[in-house]
């Protein structure tokens, strides 16, 4: 397990997206003056694409997906509504805008085809548009039932084998690894723990219960092969609540969570599976 890069950033880290092509993608948010900034970053070499890119919208823009490293974003019709409308096709080869529609609303992408929508008074009235042009290819009317199909079935092609998760476990569960329970034991770990265990490894994240009743998000690297710790480190200080998703693994990399602004990249030596 090596550093690969880390990110850190003045503004807080709101959303981390991953392309096929391995492009990191991260929305951040300054939260004094709302505006929104885009990173896009090469995942195996670490270069910088984008830098804090930014649309002449600058507050009510966000991601829909990433199909093919096009980025199709969408704007808010209003200020603290949830509900999205337009869609920006935006081409990371290029850095380019390739198509903006004002009138449709994504739903979703597949088989080159961009699935959108207009909202009637009663119905929706869905359209499939070319994804790198934005041309319509067909009307499809207000076939919901169609359309939902089609979606269900672009949903299950999502390939989610290259990401692992961690697993909720309680302090007891580690009892039987005595190494690790006798390092668990020595604080007061309150609460569910957050574990990956891959290739020898046991990746752990847990709260701790300070003096003044706040909570310390602690996260350890556990050789199973050699009974020792690899890595500790602390993630959040201060906290109220007990924070959950701190870490998660893509591929060989591990994303490590620090705070509301921070990555740090890991390259673990053997692949995902």
């Amino acid at each position: 397990m090596t550093n690969h890069f880390k990110y850190v950033s003045e503004k807080q880290l709101w959303r981390i997206l991953i392309s096929d092509t391995d492009k990191l993608i991260l929305e951040n948010r300054n939260q004094g003056s709302k505006e929104v900034f885009f990173q896009c970053i090469d995942l195996q070499n670490g270069n910088v694409i984008l830098k804090d890119f930014q649309f002449e919208e600058k507050n009510w823009i966000g991601i829909e997906a990433i199909y093919k490293d096009i980025i199709f974003f969408h704007r808010y019709p209003q200020r603290d509504l949830p509900n999205h409308k337009e869609i920006i096709a935006f081409d990371i080869a290029s850095q380019k805008i390739l198509w903006h529609n004002n009138e449709l609303t994504f739903y979703f992408v597949d088989n080159n085809l961009v699935y959108s929508f207009v909202q009637g008074f009663e119905d929706r009235f869905f359209y499939s548009l070319d994804y790198l042009t934005g041309e319509i290819v067909e009307e499809i009317g207000n076939n919901f039932a169609v359309v939902n199909l089609l979606k269900n079935e672009a949903d299950l092609k999502k390939n989610w084998s290259n990401y692992i998760y961690p697993e909720v476990k309680k302090i007891g569960d580690f009892i039987y690894e005595s190494k690790l329970s006798e390092y668990l034991l020595k604080y007061p770990v309150v609460g569910e723990i957050e574990e990956i265990e891959l290739n020898d490894l046991k990746f752990i994240s847990f709260h701790i219960k300070e003096d003044d009743q706040t909570l310390t998000n602690n996260f350890v690297v556990f050789d199973n092969l050699n009974k020792n710790i690899l890595k500790k480190e602390i993630l959040n200080k201060k906290v109220k609540n007990f924070l959950t998703d701190s870490f998660f693994i893509y591929k060989n990399f591990l994303f490590v969570l620090k705070g509301k602004n921070e990555i740090e990249l890991y390259k673990l030596e053997n692949n995902l599976r």
